[in-house]
């Protein structure tokens, strides 16, 4: 392998025509964010005072030689913004009246933006950015030429980098014109780089990929990319850089396109490692002896590729899916994981993304059914996310050939069934006493409380209500928080049982706004303050809050009485012991409406 590193100053890389391929990762620094860091470094060394400053080392960067210019395999970002530094310099210059020797510190940045180029008999660019994101804003800010084309992200944070740099020379140049000339000389002759040539884009890779491995560079997604390249044949280079494009856009279009790692994660151990990978372990599992076996992409590089972006594409929906809290949707189960575990969880995605990529939504939302009430019984114990991470990287070999219901429920009923089912006793200690804020935030105690209302409706052979509708409403304390004049029934024998008794979750049911207003004026304890209450909750359109009322029915020998009798679900007064008791019907319904494969996780296993 021929390489030729050497320190080069700003000023020397005039010795170079750059060009950043267009398979390569577009501008992706944030001027509140690592340009901001690019100054602060600079300043940072930089002396005024001191006559010969020492040099400033800011990285390196990798390139490679093809048809008299100079490919950038790594440090584009950094060469972009010194680019896009100098542009800034070269325009402040531009608005004033230069002396002689001010004029020659103009002259020399115009040249190193461009110049004649004597091999290709024309004037080049220094830096020529070839990926469709760039849309030429960077050639024309070199010209010094207004963009009028249309801007994508990578062009707006262009701009942005270039807005806060001029911002930043322009207090330097509100001393005098003279501390920004002196400044500039700093940038050019003191700021320096490691410039490493390769002779040819796999060795140039190959550095690239052991720089960055060692934590000097970019994250595994990054090498990742790189890698498909470096294995490719030259003409699957368009095919893989438009994959890679919509790979990209998938992530982007959920919101995750800055931080792509948890996709690439969650791909390798849904689909091809065996348990939990660590962040900092991604590459080094991807190109040891057991990852290459694994995902073949020294044979097959572009179907590597294709398969990232069918699972992005389908990481991207599931996403949005989980953040989704209207109603119906293309995955309403998971967006009720979205509900259960918090709309910011992703651990789920790496059950779902475990089936295969031709997998129907159907059935990804079927899987996404029994997630959910996995979910449900493991927050309602307190279990902690890295223990279901663990869970589900595990149960995701089983899911991986999976083509149908029947076979997904036979890896489930080895796996998250019996898990659960061991995990019985337990919950049937904890949730009679448990605390409604066990559920918090509100949306997912108004969730939980909405799917057991549901529930009881389904037994009544009534329609179910929506999230639009059950997250409108609030959660009423039938034993009221602030009792009027802090005066407790002699059930309690002190305020802090009296306060155990309201958090418990059998003291809360779902209101209406309206309602609620009017119900909160019945505190006195001392009073008919319960049947005042029922009064108002047999207008409600909840039938878990209406048959708060004994009186409240629907006909005779209705589903909706016959469910209240089978639940023993009657309240002649409201007292711990009836708490409790209503607790326990939650319970029952909690069974009936979070079942594993169609059973609930209470009743004996179906041979």
């Amino acid at each position: 392998m021929d390489i030729e590193a050497n320190v080069k100053s700003i000023e020397k890389l005039k010795d170079f025509y750059f060009v950043v391929p267009d398979y390569q990762r577009e501008y992706v620094w944030e001027a509140d964010d690592q340009v901001e860091q690019f100054l602060f470094d600079i300043d940072s060394e930089y002396d005024p005072e001191v006559k010969t400053a020492p040099s400033y080392f800011i990285g390196s960067i990798i390139i490679v030689e093809r048809d008299g210019q100079f490919d950038v395999i790594d440090g584009q970002q950094r060469l972009t913004t010194i680019v896009i530094s100098l542009c800034a310099l070269r325009d402040l210059l531009k608005q004033h009246r230069l002396s002689e020797k001010q004029s020659r510190y103009f002259d020399i940045l115009k040249q190193w933006l461009m110049d004649f180029d004597i091999r290709s008999d024309t004037t080049r660019v220094r830096l020529e950015l070839q990926y469709d994101e760039s849309r030429d804003f960077l050639a024309q800010l070199i010209h010094g030429e207004p963009y009028v084309g249309e801007d994508t992200a990578s062009i707006t944070r262009m701009r942005d980098a270039y807005e806060l740099i001029s911002s930043h020379f322009r207090k330097v140049l509100d001393q005098n014109l003279d501390a920004l000339i002196s400044y500039a000389g700093y940038v050019l002759t003191r700021i320096e780089l490691v410039v490493i040539q390769s002779e040819n884009l796999g060795s140039a890779l190959k550095i690239f990929e052991t720089i960055n491995q060692r934590g000097a560079g970019l994250n595994a997604m990054d090498l990742v990319k790189n890698l498909l390249f470096s294995e490719a044949r030259e003409t699957e280079f368009g095919q893989i850089k438009a994959t890679w494009r919509k790979l990209t856009k998938n992530l982007e279009s959920c919101g995750e396109g800055q931080s792509p790692l948890r996709f690439l994660k969650y791909f390798l151990v849904a689909r091809y490692h065996k348990g939990i990978l660590r962040e900092d372990e991604i590459y080094k599992w991807i190109i040891s002896k057991e990852g290459k076996a694994a995902l073949q992409y020294q044979d097959r590089p572009l179907q590597l590729a294709r398969e990232l972006e069918r699972l992005a594409n389908r990481y991207s929906e599931l996403v949005k899916a989980t953040e989704y809290f209207g109603d119906g949707g293309q995955f309403p189960h998971v967006s009720h994981i979205g509900f259960i575990n918090k709309y910011r969880s992703r651990q789920h995605l790496v059950l779902l993304l475990a089936l295969p990529s031709g997998t129907d939504n159907d059935l990804l939302d079927y899987l996404g059914r029994q997630i959910e009430s996995f979910l449900f019984f493991s927050n309602s114990l307190g279990i902690q996310g890295r223990t279901n991470e663990q869970l589900f990287a595990r149960w995701a070999v089983s899911l991986r050939e999976v083509d149908d219901r029947a076979t997904v429920d036979a890896a489930l009923r080895d796996s998250m069934l019996p898990y659960l089912r061991d995990k019985l006793p337990e919950f049937k200690s904890a949730f009679p006493t448990i605390y409604h804020t066990a559920f918090n935030p509100g949306y997912r105690q108004r969730f939980v409380l909405g799917r057991l209302e549901n529930s009881l409706r389904q037994m009544a052979g009534m329609g179910s209500h929506g999230h639009q509708f059950i997250q409108s409403l609030q959660i009423e304390h039938v034993l009221p928080q602030t009792p009027s004049a802090g005066s407790i029934p002699d059930d309690y024998e002190d305020m802090e049982s009296y306060k155990t008794a309201v958090a418990r979750l059998g003291n809360v049911t779902l209101l209406e706004p309206m309602i609620n207003q009017a119900v909160n004026n019945f505190n006195d304890l001392n009073g008919d303050w319960f049947s005042r209450k029922q009064g108002e909750y047999v207008k409600s359109d909840l039938v878990m809050t209406n048959l708060m009322d004994p009186e409240y029915q629907i006909g005779k020998n209705t589903g909706l009485n016959r469910a209240r009798e089978k639940l023993g679900y009657l309240f002649n007064d409201w007292s711990s012991a009836e708490i409790a008791h209503r607790q326990k019907v939650m319970m029952e319904l909690a069974f009936e409406t979070w079942t594993v494969c169609g059973e609930r996780i209470d009743e004996k296993p179906s041979n």
